[in-house]
């Protein structure tokens, strides 16, 4: 007997609950050791374990779980597998004295999976050095630099997996070292708004000698999830971290984003075990290229905030990828019988990752009430016509006329746009105004 899709689909549904659970568990049981045992301490690379943009750092450093941008390198390489669109990421911070600078681009593909790039820089001006009596002997500098590539691939869709790899480079004074290392992760989608990470941090390093003495970047793991409400304009995510050195201790991690005018504006907070924080994003959309500004704050509570506060400035910028959009010719069009220019042609573009399942566009009016609608299974057609009728047959009313195409593929990704459509300038027909002269 064969059994019905929606009992399959249930079906499937509980074995994604129970992977999610069991890598949760087993997570849980590799850092329980860890956990019993933990105390405060310094750990080395931290560059490779702190946060890189005021996304992140806004949110308390929570992003493992979520990993939706161009920092999913940084946490959660598995995350790219979300992206649909380019992106470039730049923040500056000045940390304690130092500078601390970030510039990150992925790549979605539809063949090859994700790939992306990011170059971490962290310097200081010249420091003061002294001898073993405490007499001045010159100034020094210290710098590391990290680059990381990273890829993800998305066998099914509700999981995707990942890897980075690391190199670190650090200079002190006239000594320096060269290291790698790499990340794993895994991203897990059990439902659409619903997301679990899980990432081993700093694999084989990496390991950084000075002449005879070598330090190595702990291994990290990291674990967290993710929960979108209200079609993804409020998010709440929670990490936990913790290496494996013995002497530092669990860091939980908690952040929340909330976005009131989409997508617009959007408010984040954050607290850690060291911080709290919040920040705000701007972000404008074009067709084809959305250009946003960060900012956060950082308060050190831990110490009773004596270590001053910190700010961090960044920018986002997302263009091309997978994406859809219509154009519309003539932009201004009377549905008037017998004249030349009475349809609007609606030319459809897209480009998605895997094909397109069904689809929808809707006209609406400047009240946003929807007049024409339409819609089908598989591909949409490149070219549709509008002959400023709506569902009902009647003419509509003057006045400029907006869009919203929706795409689902056979995943069930959506790819949506809303822009301004058209104009209808409804007229009479052409004819001839004759005056007669007044006696």
């Amino acid at each position: 007997m064969v059994k019905p899709i929606t009992d399959i689909r249930k079906q499937i549904t509980v074995n994604r609950f129970l992977l999610t659970g069991f890598c949760l568990l087993l997570i849980a049981y590799c850092l329980l050791p860890a956990v019993l045992s933990a105390q405060d301490g310094g750990t080395p690379g931290a560059l490779l374990n702190y946060g890189m943009t005021p996304r992140t750092l806004a949110m308390g450093k929570t992003f493992t779980g979520l990993a939706d941008d161009q920092e999913a390198i940084y946490f959660n390489p598995a995350g790219l597998v979300q992206l649909m669109s380019h992106n470039v990421k730049s923040a500056y911070l000045s940390l304690l004295g130092t500078n601390l600078g970030y510039l990150g681009y992925a790549l979605p593909t539809k063949r090859f999976g994700s790939i992306g790039l990011g170059l971490i820089y962290h310097g200081t001006p010249e420091i003061d050095s002294y001898n073993s009596a405490g007499d001045p002997f010159g100034t020094f500098k210290f710098n590391e630099n990290a680059f990381l590539f990273s890829y993800a691939h998305q066998p099914a869709p509700w999981i995707g997996l990942g890897t980075t790899i690391k190199v670190l480079s650090t200079r002190i004074a006239q000594y320096g070292a060269l290291g790698m290392g790499g990340d794993l992760g895994a991203l897990i989608l059990p439902r659409r708004n619903l997301t679990f990470g899980v990432v081993i941090q700093n694999i084989l390093g990496p390991k950084l000698t000075y002449i005879d003495q070598t330090d190595e970047v702990p291994l990290t793991f990291r674990v967290g999830t993710a929960l979108k409400l209200y079609k993804g304009r409020a998010v709440l995510a929670l990490d936990v971290s913790k290496n494996i050195i013995e002497s530092s201790s669990v860091e939980p991690h908690f952040g929340i984003e909330f976005i009131p005018v989409f997508p617009l504006l959007t408010l984040r907070g954050g607290i850690d075990r060291n911080h709290v924080s919040a920040g705000v994003g701007i972000r404008y959309d074009w067709n084809k290229l959305s250009l946003g500004f960060d900012y956060a704050v950082l308060l050190h509570y831990n110490s009773s905030y004596l270590v001053p506060y910190r700010h961090k400035i960044g920018i986002n910028i997302t263009f091309a990828g997978f994406r859809t959009w219509v154009d519309a010719d003539p932009k201004r069009f009377s549905p008037t019988p017998g004249r030349k220019e009475n349809i609007a042609w609606l030319d459809l573009h897209y480009n998605t990752k895997r094909e397109i399942e069904r689809w929808q566009l809707l006209v609406k009016n400047q009240f946003g009430e929807v007049v024409r609608t339409y819609g089908g299974w598989n591909a949409p057609p490149l070219r549709l016509s509008w002959d400023g009728l709506d569902d009902v047959g009647r003419v509509v009313s003057d006045g400029l006329y907006y869009y919203e195409i929706i795409l689902i593929d056979e995943a069930g990704d959506n790819y949506t746009y809303s822009d301004a459509l058209t104009r209808v300038a409804t007229m009479g027909p052409e004819g001839e105004i004759e005056f007669l002269p007044q006696e």
